[in-house]
């Protein structure tokens, strides 16, 4: 008898390495999370990160049903 494959927590991180202005900003979605940036840069981090996550569920995947590589495919896609 085989073992039900169990679930991870699997998350997305952006983090913008451009801040200067002394502002924190942190944005969480339903599978990601955006930290520090510019305005600009923290924007546009979350706008992809929104993205991979709505195209998962238009085809009714999970973050943990990927392997890197259908990820990857993914992630090109968008871009």
């Amino acid at each position: 008898m085989t073992e039900p494959k169990s679930k991870r927590i699997v998350r997305l991180l952006g983090v913008g390495f451009d801040w200067e202005d002394g502002h924190v900003r942190m944005t969480k979605g339903e599978s990601y999370d955006v930290l520090m940036g510019s305005h600009e840069s923290h924007e546009y981090i979350q706008q992809l990160l929104q993205k991979i996550e709505d195209e998962l569920k238009a085809k009714g995947l999970m973050l943990d049903d990927l392997n890197p590589e259908e990820f990857s495919e993914l992630v090109q896609s968008i871009l």
